[in-house]
């Protein structure tokens, strides 16, 4: 065949899938890769003793039931306001480290276009159970497109919660200009050596 009807037939045998790279996916891409030519990135890894939150979320009622996430971010907030350094971020142009007053966590969620990082404003000044229905609503907005500008920036810290997807542990890119980032994995039972040498 002539060189031009070859390419013609592997074309139409490959079954390719073209995914268009622009728009909301190539500026993801854009400040992933700012971010990790920019930012050193250091990790580490704990596991936490999760057996009292469990024990004391099973106490709640229905009206107050939430998912420990919230608890992480609560304890985020408190955390970063005795370390501020954490909730900083970058001015480049500048050559300045902005220590910043207020917490407003970023949320890593998963969608069709690519990860997104809604913002929960405040996270320090409210309670669980807002922090709880602010988190839901801003991930099913992110799942359905319809965040607002305002919904996706001024994140001054981020976490990434992948334990639902059975993760034991990850190295992810911090969001760009923050200074750190915390993923939270898989919670399992697991025997553990106390302070009493006891199982």
């Amino acid at each position: 065949k002539p060189e031009s009807k070859r390419l013609k037939s592997i074309q139409e045998d490959d079954e390719v899938e073209i995914i268009p790279f622009k728009g909301r996916r190539k500026q993801i891409a854009k400040k992933m890769a700012t971010s990790v030519y920019t930012i050193p990135h250091v990790h580490h890894f704990e596991e936490i003793d999760m057996t009292e939150l469990l024990e004391f979320r099973k106490t709640l009622t229905e009206d107050t039931k939430i998912s420990v996430v919230p608890f992480f971010i609560k304890a985020l907030a408190v955390a970063l306001k005795a370390y501020p350094i954490f909730n900083s971020k970058l001015d480049e142009e500048k050559g300045e480290i902005r220590l910043e007053k207020r917490v407003h966590m970023g949320l890593a969620a998963d969608t069709e276009e690519g990860l997104i990082v809604p913002v929960l404003k405040d996270a320090d000044s409210k309670t669980l159970i807002e922090i709880q229905q602010e988190m839901k609503e801003l991930t099913k907005k992110a799942q359905e497109n319809k965040l607002t500008i305002d919904e996706m920036t001024g994140s001054t810290f981020t976490i990434s919660n992948v334990g639902p997807m059975g993760s034991i542990g990850a190295t992810p890119i911090i969001n760009y200009p923050e200074a750190a980032l915390m993923a939270f994995h898989k919670t399992k039972k697991t025997p553990v050596v106390n302070e009493h040498d006891e199982i």
